[in-house]
């Protein structure tokens, strides 16, 4: 899936859609005023309303109504973002064509997303950060958007690679009334964020039947899959898909001793549910793990990372088999506390929004003298003055509700979205528990992250959110009901009050006792093997740089080669390579 545009916002007057085929390529010089189009996997629909056309690229899930698109728009150039996302789920880019008007933005979350290049009166815009960079000849790379990858993994604001080339925000959009384009929008994801009224166990029942209600929407006509691991977010979509009696199969991916193997294999065989394994294995390794890594970067213009080449296989496998799958993604992250460091959430961002004080800047600045001091001081200095701007906009808020607004501006499409990404190359992954109306409603409870301690460390308060999946699967299918998690304990263990010893038990026996580190994914594996493969070298910026930490990586201490801090700079470096090579591209515009 893919769209381009350039229009100049004085002189063009109606922008053109133009349909690309499957294996289409952009022209060598597109057209002023001409909207490219490749739906690819995806779908295309066309409304009109007030003033225009409506077009919806993507996956979008949603109950037919007449009414439907005169809510959206209910006058020319008037698009309720609010009725947008509530009424009409899932992943998709949205375009309003008017004469002299027109708008363009993404769903709910902004998985998908669109990258822009400003001058003038001209907006070039698209999906592909990298179409962007060749057809307007970028020839700036970002050091702000590589010191913030190191830091955070990912980008902690709107930079790409390029500096000429912009991330639009989330839940905003692009827009022109003939005169010059801006960014337009006033959706809040905090306006959700509600107050817990609700504190009694009854809501959950309540709860429960909205999710089902929801989640129905999100089953396709057609067979598809739902990932099935050992938690609880997997198995309560199967639930939900068994008491709807739809037709569907089960997968997970793993290596062949994996937990995330082994449990689904036989709960989905008690279940009599046909289940797909995709399986990690040698024969993974040796032929098809490097390719995976590479295409995965490849398909998420390099925000992706070396971590998640079964991603890729993954949906290689599964798009023989279907067109859909339905994951439990963006699931833990609304219920639980998140309190660990790791990929998703690095020490440098936790730092900011635990600190009770200023004592973050002093730890940004550290962790940016350890990449290079001299390199990235004007960066660093830049970086911690926006990020004081960002945070004092959010004066007054309770801490867990300044970083659930990060999580869900930010987070939500810079970790997981380029899998999504990835993945809509291959097949559509629908996500049911990113759902404004369920976000909405289960924020009226105790029983959402929202409402938890910020970064909560006790598991038996971060474990409350698992009342919701249990209370779900006990409504809708009493044999997932008694069967054990990979945590070692049943959702029977955690709603009911006479099992609390056992549930003690088991968690005590899973931690210290059955839960074994082992390389689940393979990923340990992969890059021990493929490590020197993967080590490149850019030229430009400053190249001691990357062959000093390069080196350093290859050399030092057991510390310095934690797998998790090699996996993140050899992903970054490939990728600033990758952009390396696209600059100074002139085109003839």
């Amino acid at each position: 899936m893919l769209f381009y545009l350039d229009y100049n916002a004085t002189r063009d007057t109606v922008v053109r859609p133009v349909i690309l085929s499957a294996d289409g390529m952009l022209p060598g010089i597109p057209e002023s005023g001409v909207l490219y189009l490749q739906q690819g996997k995806q779908n295309l629909l066309r409304f009109d309303v007030p003033g225009g056309q409506f077009l919806i690229m993507g996956d979008p899930v949603f109950r037919a109504s007449e009414n439907l698109m005169a809510a959206v728009v209910p006058e020319p150039g008037n698009i309720r973002l609010d009725v947008l996302f509530r009424e009409i789920k899932g992943h998709y880019y949205w375009f309003y064509l008017g004469p002299k008007q027109c708008r363009f933005g993404s769903s709910f979350g902004a998985v998908f997303p669109v990258y822009y290049h400003s001058a003038g009166d001209r907006m070039v815009a698209g999906s592909s950060s990298f179409a962007l960079a060749e057809k307007i000849g970028a020839d700036v790379q970002d050091k702000r958007n590589l010191l913030e990858r190191l830091l955070f993994n990912y980008p902690f604001f709107n930079s790409t690679w390029w500096a000429d080339i912009k991330l639009l925000d989330t839940h905003r959009y692009l827009s022109t009334d003939g005169q010059r384009w801006v960014v337009d929008g006033a959706f809040e994801v905090s306006d959700y964020f509600g107050t817990p009224e609700n504190t009694s166990r009854d809501g959950l029942h309540e709860l429960a039947e909205l999710f089902q209600a929801e989640t129905r929407l999100f089953f396709p006509d057609s067979p598809f899959g739902i990932s099935l691991t050992g938690g609880f977010d997997g198995r309560t979509l199967v639930a939900a898909a068994r008491k709807e009696h739809r037709d569907f199969f089960t997968y997970s991916f793993g290596r062949p001793d994996s937990t995330d193997v082994t449990l689904p294999a036989s709960q989905a065989a008690s279940l009599k549910v046909p289940y797909f394994p995709i399986l990690l294995d040698e024969q993974y390794i040796g032929q098809h793990s490097y390719d995976s890594a590479q295409a995965f970067m490849r398909l998420t213009d390099y925000n992706g990372n070396f971590g998640r080449p079964h991603y890729h296989y993954a949906a290689e496998q599964l798009s023989a088999k279907t067109g859909h799958i339905l994951t439990g993604t963006f699931g833990s992250e609304l219920f639980r506390a998140l309190h660990i460091p790791g990929v998703m959430m690095s020490e440098c961002l936790i730092r900011i929004f635990a600190s009770q004080d200023n004592s973050w800047k002093d730890f940004l600045i550290q962790a940016s003298e350890g990449w290079d001091k001299d390199f990235f001081r004007a960066e660093s200095e830049e970086l911690i003055a926006d990020i004081e701007r960002y945070v004092e906009k959010m004066n007054g808020w309770e801490a867990n509700h300044k970083f659930y607004h990060f999580v869900f501006n930010e987070i939500f499409r810079k970790y997981f979205g380029p899998e999504l990404v990835m993945q809509s190359h291959y097949l559509n992954n629908r996500t049911p528990y990113l759902n404004l109306h369920f976000f909405g409603q289960l924020n009226r409870t105790i029983w959402s992250g929202v409402h938890s301690r910020i970064f909560e460390k006790a598991k038996s308060k971060r474990m409350k959110g698992q009342m919701f999946y249990a209370t779900f699967i006990k409504q809708s299918e009493p044999t997932l009901y008694k069967m054990n998690t990979n945590k070692g304990y049943s959702p029977a263990d955690v709603i009911e009050p006479g099992r609390l010893p056992l549930l003690l038990l088991k968690v005590l026996a899973h931690k210290y006792i059955l839960n074994k580190e082992i390389d689940d994914n393979s990923v340990s594996t992969f890059f021990e093997r493929f490590q020197r493969q993967l080590m490149v070298q850019p030229e430009s910026g400053n190249p001691q740089f990357f062959q000093n930490t390069l080196k350093k990586y290859a050399n030092g201490s057991p510390h310095e080669q934690s797998l998790e801090k090699q996996v993140k700079f050899y992903s970054i470096a490939s990728g600033w390579k990758a952009a390396e090579s696209l600059l100074h591209i002139k085109d003839h515009h």
